[in-house]
């Protein structure tokens, strides 16, 4: 239960922020704006673009565990109050590649934060790494 509120939590993040086309992610800002596009259009072929394969997987569990199917837990998710309410990108700062590896900081607007989104290079795309999202959000509550 707690793994599911957490995905739906980075979701929310997730959805608070990016906008543009999707088409190429040449950089994890790019990958980002999609994802915002994707969710602002209820798309999920998409958005499921924009997500690493780890991430895909995560979910897949998660929704599985629900008794639902990924398209239809991310179906609901576009439901949500907060995705019906977020309707600008965010502000983005900081994005940081290391070889495969990328983070970028979205405004929280609501909290006045700044949260951390790690990306990952598949197949030369930018993807979002949810799950290493997930992971380190734990670490850094102390429910590691």
């Amino acid at each position: 239960m707690r793994n599911s509120k957490l995905i739906c939590l980075v979701t929310l993040i997730l959805i608070a922020a990016g906008a543009c086309k999707f088409g190429s992610s040449s950089s994890p800002t790019a990958t980002f704006k999609a994802y915002f596009d994707a969710q602002k259009k209820k798309d999920v072929a998409a958005l499921k673009k924009t997500l690493s394969k780890s991430s895909l997987q995560m979910m897949e569990k998660a929704a599985k565990d629900q008794g639902k199917t990924v398209d239809k837990a991310m179906t609901e998710g576009f439901e949500t109050p907060a995705a019906q309410k977020e309707q600008t990108i965010p502000a983005t700062r900081n994005e940081k590649i290391e070889g495969d590896n990328a983070t970028l900081e979205i405004e929280n607007k609501e909290t006045k934060t700044w949260d951390k989104i790690y990306f990952v290079k598949e197949e030369s795309e930018w993807k979002i790494a949810l799950d290493k999202t997930i992971q380190e959000l734990l670490k850094n509550t102390g429910n590691s």
